[in-house]
């Protein structure tokens, strides 16, 4: 779950909004959102779902073990691999407890390997 505070934050909503649904949002809703975002043809257009860039960047940023659990989870849906961006994103950015994590999960789990490796192309 992605806490309901933390959403409204990234989105520069108060605390107490009532523009965001009651509860934290559930990670897989996120995913699904979030891949259908970056499958846009102008990911960095208006879409109905551009908040979820938003939310992951400042995951990112300020909660990266959350950003990372989200990678993880969506990696069942991108058959694509379109969160390798976000991984690089988050791998530039990671501090060195997130890293570990990445290279700990890299590892362990052949297709984030992969994911990672694309992350380094180019």
């Amino acid at each position: 779950m992605i806490p309901r505070t933390t959403v409204a934050a990234a989105l520069g909503l108060p605390e107490a909004t009532d523009r965001l649904p009651e509860g934290d949002l559930p990670v897989d809703r996120f995913v699904t959102r979030y891949l259908a975002y970056l499958r846009t043809d102008a990911a960095d257009s208006e879409t109905p779902d551009a908040w979820t860039g938003t939310l992951m960047d400042h995951l990112i940023a300020g909660h990266p073990d959350q950003a990372l659990d989200v990678v993880l989870a969506g990696m069942g849906q991108d058959a694509e691999g379109r969160l390798a961006d976000t991984l690089a994103d988050l791998a530039e950015q990671a501090d060195p407890g997130t890293q570990a994590r990445i290279e700990t999960e890299a590892a362990a789990n052949p297709g984030f390997a992969a994911l990672l490796a694309r992350t380094q192309e180019d």
